[in-house]
């Protein structure tokens, strides 16, 4: 009976050994971090997350914006985060305080979107029936940022030869390509502006070769508007109006309404 009470009592000794030398090489092997979180105007940010930079430690920042994270000795840096505002990463110092200034997050936003237009052509004398153009357009902005914009019609036209007495067509397809910049207004609303390079469809007649008019295209130049709506995240959609001028043998102006709808990337 006594040898067992023995053993009892050394396995006990042994056991409460052991279990004070692992705590004490818990403690040996991580470190206490304190700090706070600010924005860029020192106001304190309350439930901003703060994590081992690759590690498994998170924590949240109290009412005051301050934090105390245990981490593991070996750590070399901390990151810090907060809703609409970009994260920050640091590197851990021999004071174990870190204070962290969160700001505006300014990353760069790109789209890619298909476009349909309508476009009319009028002047004082006639109208040539609306037309329809497809496209890409494309751009990358942060605060501020550009676009391309490319669209092609065909269209047909024809006219009756005295010579033999027929009708002779022929189709062509039109580019017309837009480029400017974008303006953000709102995490999900644009503007644009731009300039727009390309061809207009004009009224022409020859009297000797030919009997009918008809439609003559000529490089000319022009401007377009327009907004973009982000959506879902990952969609947006374009409207634009675009205005090509009257040059050269073109005697009208072309106005052409966009819609288009793509990717964010």
């Amino acid at each position: 009976m006594k040898k067992l009470i023995a053993a009892l009592i050394f396995a006990l000794t042994v056991g409460s050994a052991m279990a004070q030398t692992a705590t004490e090489k818990q403690s040996a092997t991580t470190k206490v971090i304190t700090g706070a979180v600010i924005d860029k105007n020192g106001n304190p940010l309350p439930g901003a997350i703060v994590s081992a930079t690759g590690g498994a430690e998170t924590v949240t920042a109290d009412a005051d914006g301050t934090f105390t994270i245990e981490v593991p000795v070996w750590l070399k840096s901390l990151t810090a985060s907060y809703p609409g505002l970009g994260e920050k990463k640091m590197k851990t110092n021999a004071l174990n305080q870190m204070i962290f200034t969160l700001k505006s997050r300014n990353r760069t936003h790109g789209f890619i979107n298909l476009v349909g237009q309508l476009r009319t052509h009028s002047s004082s004398e006639f109208k040539i029936p609306t037309q329809g153009e497809f496209g890409i357009m494309g751009g990358a902005y942060r605060s501020w940022g550009g676009y391309v914009k490319l669209v092609i019609r065909c269209v047909g036209n024809g006219y009756k030869n005295v010579h033999n007495n027929n009708y002779e067509y022929h189709y062509d397809a039109l580019p017309t390509t837009s480029f400017g910049v974008i303006k953000r207004i709102t995490p999900t609303f644009n503007l644009f502006l731009g300039g727009v390079v390309g061809f207009n469809y004009g009224y022409y007649e020859e009297q000797y070769y030919y009997t009918e008019p008809y439609y003559n295209s000529t490089f000319t130049g022009g401007a377009e508007f327009g907004a973009m709506w982000k959506f879902c995240n990952k969609l947006n959609t374009t409207l634009g109006l675009q205005y090509l001028a009257p040059t050269g043998d073109v005697e009208q102006s072309g106005i052409g309404v966009f819609l288009g709808i793509g990717l964010n990337l």
